[in-house]
């Protein structure tokens, strides 16, 4: 089964123990966030075709993208973002800026221009909101996390964590998405790992001993809907009775993939040893 996939959305072969290519017309693909009192991350890249397998540091760092024109309004002020190095990411390159902090309520305009191709996106922030609780819970071969909060009905939540010891970044947790307008008020969630484009052997549970950062999102519509679709394409195409050819809803206009808006709260939890 031949996909076009994005860089943002590799993860899906990496189970795979070889890949190949077949030449396809580039997109940009947008992956950036601005958080409640947060500053705007962007990374770039060019879409790539893989049909089966695993993509080596070279073919990522081929597509991506480094002299970008890059900025972000609040509909009063526009900023520029500088393009960096930065380890914390994978890829390791973004476009960032000091210049602006990201306030709940707001709409945020990006806009990218890249030789002859221009793409623009929007993203509200939504209120951010606590979790009531966060605990681990022994399983059978590891840990999970469990969290508890008021789910509101017109709140969409997510969660991401980063593991100390193998993340440098913060993840997408498996089955994490929740949609308020579909659950009780008291909601309880289990917590599973996230999942990364370099994951060869995901576990889905935490080891016991790790220490783990946990980002609770209330997350704007369109940037719900596209990590839907995201993990959608995780799950499905591992298993070849699901196959996936179309990839998730994206909000940005001209590319693919997406900028958010987060309404975020952070957590810190010791796995027991």
């Amino acid at each position: 089964m031949k996909l076009r996939i994005l860089i943002l959305l590799i993860a899906m072969c990496t189970a795979a123990v070889s890949c190949s290519r077949e030449p396809v017309d580039e997109h940009l693909v947008v992956d950036g966030w601005i958080e409640d009192g947060g500053y705007p991350v962007v990374k770039l890249t060019s879409s790539i075709a893989v049909a089966e397998g695993a993509l080596s540091s070279d073919d990522i760092a081929a597509h991506v993208l480094r002299w970008a024109t890059v900025t972000v309004s609040d509909g009063e002020k526009t900023v520029f973002l500088t393009g960096m190095k930065d380890n914390r990411y994978f890829p390791p390159y973004v476009y960032t800026t000091y210049n602006m902090k990201g306030e709940a309520g707001k709409t945020y305009t990006l806009n990218v221009r890249y030789g002859k191709t221009e793409v623009s996106a929007e993203a509200t922030i939504p209120e951010p909101q606590p979790l009531d609780t966060l605990y681990a819970e022994p399983a059978s071969d590891g840990y999970v996390l469990r969290a508890s909060f008021d789910a509101k009905a017109d709140g969409r939540y997510i969660f991401f964590a980063q593991r100390d010891s193998l993340d440098s970044e913060y993840l997408l947790c498996q089955f994490s998405l929740v949609d308020g307008s579909t659950v009780k008020d008291k909601f309880e969630q289990v917590v599973y790992t996230g999942f990364s484009v370099r994951d060869v052997d995901y576990m889905i549970r935490y080891a016991p001993g790790e220490h783990v950062s946990v980002r609770f999102c209330n997350v704007d519509g369109p940037a719900f809907e596209f990590w839907r679709g995201y993990m959608d394409e995780w799950i499905f195409s591992r298993s070849p009775f699901f196959p996936v050819s179309a990839s998730p809803m994206s909000n940005v206009t001209g590319g693919y993939g997406v900028w958010a808006g987060y309404g975020a709260t952070y957590y810190e939890i010791d796995i027991p040893e």
